[in-house]
């Protein structure tokens, strides 16, 4: 008997249906990430200006002059001290609020929707209350010190560039602190998931057999997360490496580039140098940075898996 075309059509769509079903993601994927990210590693090896109308292919020269300019090893260091500082101070800082708010007292919704207010808080209105809250001329931060006795004139929390340990600036240092003001409330409610799915039988137990709060938390809570933070630091510190706008928001790279990270350096030899071929060049430094803590992350997944 043969087989109608309306028949082998259903035999094809039952066949072929999560594929039909993924196509329009996996298609926007192409077009929104992979074709940009594969014409970057292109644009890299050529010269490419809005300025000069004659593009060339230059080789691995973008990347010898970006690599031998001093410049470009201090953005990378300030990126990855700002990534690392940030994701370090935010995740012990959500870690304490996770821990206090999995408590059982009064108000305790009112105070997990509050702690929520800095991760929906718009970057340009976080930047600008806080480049009041830093200003050195009408900082109440600086005025409160002053009445304290605490300082004797106004500090320039923006605009000092004297090194602190050789590597940090107190301009870095503020945005540091403005950025882990900003990401704590994403990893206070990763850790909080996962201290509610942690068995109440569990820290009954250790508290018959006598276990203090410190205890509990480094011998069962602190364990039994570590999936979840293992999980959330490798998202946050992906995220943070290529944190644009409390930087540019906020200084702009500056001053005296004291603040300049990779990601705004790709904006401002892109878009405002108009040097495409360079401005992709670091893009391609980043990816390739941040490809490493990755690529051992999933090796580590995968080891898991398979020895399961």
């Amino acid at each position: 008997m043969e087989v109608s075309k309306v028949d082998k059509l259903k035999k094809f769509v039952n066949k072929y249906t999560p594929v039909i079903m993924l196509l329009p993601a996996l298609i926007g994927v192409l077009i929104i990430q992979i074709y940009p990210s594969l014409d970057s590693i292109r644009l890299s090896f050529t010269d490419k200006s809005l300025l000069n109308p004659i593009t060339s292919y230059v080789g691995f020269d973008n990347y010898i002059k970006a690599l031998s300019d001093p410049q470009t090893w201090q953005t990378i260091l300030n990126t990855l001290v700002f990534a690392v500082l940030s994701l370090a101070l935010g995740a012990v800082f959500a870690m304490l609020v996770a821990n206090e708010l999995n408590k059982k007292f009064r108000g305790r919704t009112f105070f997990r929707a509050m702690f929520l207010a800095p991760w929906v808080t718009p970057p340009l209105v976080t930047s600008a209350i806080w480049q009041l809250l830093l200003s050195e001329t009408f900082s109440p931060i600086n005025g409160l010190l002053m009445q304290l006795g605490w300082i004797d004139k106004p500090i320039n929390f923006l605009g000092n560039t004297e090194p602190i340990l050789g590597f940090l600036s107190m301009p870095l240092i503020s945005i540091i602190i403005i950025n882990v003001w900003s990401i704590f409330p994403f990893l206070m409610v990763m850790f909080l998931a996962g201290m509610q799915t942690i068995p109440a039988e569990m820290i009954e137990a250790a508290t018959v057999d006598g276990a203090n709060s410190v205890q509990r938390f480094f011998k069962i809570t602190l364990p039994c997360l570590m999936p979840v933070i293992e999980t959330s630091i490798l998202l946050e510190g992906i995220w943070q490496f290529n944190n644009f706008n409390i930087s540019y928001l906020v200084t702009k790279g500056g001053p005296l580039n004291s603040t300049m990270v990779m990601a705004v350096d790709v904006y401002t030899e892109a878009f405002i140098n108009f040097n495409y071929g360079s401005g992709a060049t670091i893009s391609v430094l980043m990816m390739l940075i941040i490809l490493f803590p990755a690529v051992v992350y999933l090796k580590k997944q995968l080891r898991q898996t398979d020895n399961i």
